[in-house]
């Protein structure tokens, strides 16, 4: 059986819950806390691309995953409360956020 999760094809914006945006350089950044009726986090990468790591670890120039700028993203609150970011060049990025439920 595959592994599958069925949402709403339409999320609803978490309702009181305000956009985030973070200014990401050379120093590790992550969001702030999220909503507790907060299910998915739509962001997306502006200016130039950034590294993130979820494990803990932190995010360098030879670890984690790239988020390319120019790209949007849907990950889960857990994902996004967990996601450690720095910049992947001498660019600072901003990267902003939505939260959305069912």
């Amino acid at each position: 059986m595959a592994n599958s999760f069925v949402t709403n094809l339409y999320p609803k914006p978490t309702p009181g819950a305000t956009d985030q945006t973070l200014s990401v350089d050379d120093s590790i950044k992550q969001f702030s806390s999220f909503n507790s009726l907060t299910k998915y986090v739509v962001l997306d990468v502006q200016v130039s691309d950034v590294r993130v790591t979820y494990d803990d670890s932190a995010p360098t120039s030879t670890n984690g995953h790239i988020l390319y700028a120019g790209r949007s993203y849907t990950w889960s609150k857990q994902a996004a409360t967990a996601a450690k970011f720095i910049e992947d060049s001498t660019v600072t990025a901003t990267i902003h956020a939505s939260e959305f439920t069912d």
